[in-house]
């Protein structure tokens, strides 16, 4: 009788140890914690990479349209291009400097080729207003403007709006950074510049 009330003892004890190392392994919560925190992380690591190349990327579009720009503020592009009329050759002449301005396409994750530009006149500095890329339909969703891709000669002394826009992919599009998005989901990158083209004999050079 003693050694069976012994052995019932013995038993609980163990069980009772049982239940304690139970409660002190943190092998298992390290696997959930990690589980739990690795998502978060991952996401943001993401959203902080996507940040950076799209920033990048801005950068670049800006800097691209800038140096273009210079060739019509100087009126280099303008006498380069004396007799040509059509406009569409002329804004793909000037999409042509704008992705090569070094004699090679610059690095960045949109397709210089897809890029959208427009060259438009303003009366003054201050009247200088920049053309919509991206309007909105009669439903509400947006789409590239129709009338964005437009060519204006720079003649001497005159205001110029240069601008460009093309879409770029977005990767975590789960965390929805502000921006101007297309309805397929892609990010509208958009860039311009202003000046006064410098004073050049335009009367032989524009029609």
């Amino acid at each position: 009788m003693i050694s069976s009330i012994t052995g019932n003892g013995t038993g609980a004890g163990r069980t009772a140890r049982g239940k304690r190392r139970f409660g002190q392994d943190r092998s298992g919560a390290t696997v959930v914690e990690f589980a739990l925190l690795a998502l978060p992380f991952l996401l943001i690591a993401s959203a902080s990479l996507e940040a950076g190349l799209t920033y990048f990327s801005q950068e670049i579009l800006q800097q691209a349209v800038t140096d273009a720009g210079r060739q019509i503020y100087t009126g280099q592009f303008q006498v380069a291009n004396v007799g040509t009329t059509d406009k569409t050759a002329l804004l793909d002449r000037f999409r042509s400097a704008l992705c090569n301005p070094i004699g090679q396409p610059p690095i960045t994750i949109f397709n210089c080729a897809n890029v959208r530009v427009s060259i438009t006149e303003a009366a003054t500095f201050g009247g200088a207003a920049p053309v919509d890329a991206v309007v909105a339909d009669n439903t509400g969703a947006l789409g590239w403007n129709p009338s964005f891709a437009t060519y204006t000669c720079g003649r001497a002394n005159a205001v110029i709006i240069a601008q460009a826009a093309v879409d770029i992919p977005v990767f975590v599009p789960a965390l929805g950074i502000a921006g101007t998005f297309l309805p397929n989901g892609r990010r509208v990158l958009q860039a311009a510049t202003v000046f006064q083209v410098e004073p050049f004999n335009s009367s032989a050079t524009c029609s």
